[in-house]
């Protein structure tokens, strides 16, 4: 397995924050087949039960918006069928993720590999204050980001995985053998960064896609490589997407509490400079 994979440059979509000083970065990674501009306005009608968004409960958060790029469909390749997704990495079977699963290692090494080299450009804003970044994602926009996780050298603000799962954790892996996995240049020593990072994971126990039970063994995966700040939330129904109004409440509640946020909620909207 190579060592190292040139990292993509990820066109990312920001919104910046004219009204307020900036004073933390979000990065959220969509799903499978997802678009940014579309990804934006699903998350536009995700509300609290008081109305309010990500953009209007954090106004002094920068928002970057990666764009996965378009990576051919193996397994319609086999077939020989053409399929391209926009996708971080492609998979070869959908009802069983463990199905050739090394096919995923390609797409994770240059994702993850990008995704860290964003998180090193919004510190440098903030100077250098990496507990100021949060990353988000959604189905396997949030399998990237553990990946990504398990390979960052500092601990940073906060994650939040929305029905996510763990690539690669079905043999049994120790954090160690899981960082070989991509085999990526820089991988840290240790398990500094998941004790420290705070964790929220939420998940819809009607999933038909990323099953519940691949939640939960992510939640056990994080616990058992050392995570320490890890909460969990199952809602009885939401399908394969955000929980509204009990899963914003919930990413609110955790956010301010992690970052002790102050101001939040002042319900003032800022413009989207695409």
């Amino acid at each position: 397995m190579p060592s190292s994979s040139p990292a993509i440059n990820f066109p990312p979509l920001q919104t910046h924050t004219y009204q307020h000083p900036h004073t933390h970065t979000l990065i959220f990674l969509h799903g499978r087949g997802d678009k940014v501009p579309s990804f934006l306005t699903a998350l536009s009608a995700w509300e609290s039960s008081t109305a309010l968004t990500l953009r209007t409960a954090f106004p002094t958060f920068r928002l970057v918006f990666p764009q996965a790029p378009l990576r051919p469909v193996a397994a319609a390749a086999a077939k020989g069928e053409r399929l391209e997704w926009n996708q971080w990495f492609d998979v070869w079977n959908t009802n069983d993720f463990s199905d050739n699963e090394e096919l995923q290692a390609e797409g994770l090494r240059e994702s993850v590999s990008g995704i860290r080299a964003m998180i090193d450009e919004e510190a440098d804003m903030l100077g250098g204050r990496y507990d100021r970044i949060l990353i988000a994602g959604i189905s396997r926009g949030g399998a990237t980001l553990i990946h990504t996780l398990f390979n960052l050298e500092k601990p940073i603000g906060a994650f939040l995985g929305f029905c996510c799962r763990c690539p690669f954790s079905g043999s049994k892996k120790t954090l160690e053998q899981m960082r070989a996995v991509l085999g990526l240049p820089g991988t840290p020593q240790g398990n500094e960064v998941l004790r420290k990072t705070p964790i929220l994971l939420e998940h819809c126990i009607d999933d038909p896609l990323v099953r519940i039970e691949s939640g939960r063994n992510l939640r056990e995966v994080l616990l058992n490589f050392g995570a320490e700040r890890l909460e969990w939330k199952e809602y009885g129904a939401g399908g394969h997407w955000f929980k509204a109004p009990d899963g914003m409440d919930d990413v609110i509640s955790f956010v301010q509490n992690v970052l002790e946020v102050v101001d939040s909620g002042s319900g003032k909207d800022v413009d989207m400079d695409i």
